[in-house]
């Protein structure tokens, strides 16, 4: 298990830059050390513990995207195989990389979105509904 220092030095401190460290980095202004030096002040408790695995977990999925979709468009762009083997590869993928394939379907989604133009979403025609026949009042 990688100590919490050095896990907030790979996380967080970003070491060359890439990752999860160096996105919060440019965020904070080029000042890797800001987000490292707030979790150091704030101890060992379980929320920096929660942070910095998340922080962990999420530079590790990040990390595996571009390989990911490598693997799933190799997978959508094989016309040797049929639909359901392509769907048997495409589940095999996401039995091992679960979140990865969702982000990408979700990215994937998104994009679609601004290719329809707007917020994406369809608009389903109305149907019409007919109108009930109002019933006669007899007085009592």
């Amino acid at each position: 298990m990688v100590g919490r220092k050095n896990l907030q030095t790979t996380v967080v401190g970003g070491g060359n830059g890439g990752a999860i460290g160096g996105t919060v980095g440019s965020l904070l202004g080029g000042n890797q050390d800001v987000l490292q030096n707030l979790l150091g002040v704030l101890g060992e408790n379980p929320v920096t513990q929660l942070v910095s695995k998340l922080l962990a977990a999420i530079s590790s999925i990040l990390s595996n995207l571009p390989s990911v979709f490598d693997q799933l468009s190799a997978i959508i762009n094989n016309k040797d195989h049929t639909l359901p083997q392509q769907t048997q590869a495409i589940d095999a993928l996401k039995q091992q990389f679960p979140v990865e394939i969702d982000t990408v379907f979700y990215i994937a989604s998104q994009v679609a979105k601004t290719l329809r133009g707007g917020n994406g979403g369809v608009v389903p025609e109305l149907l019409e509904v007919p109108s009930v026949p109002e019933t006669p009042r007899n007085p009592v």
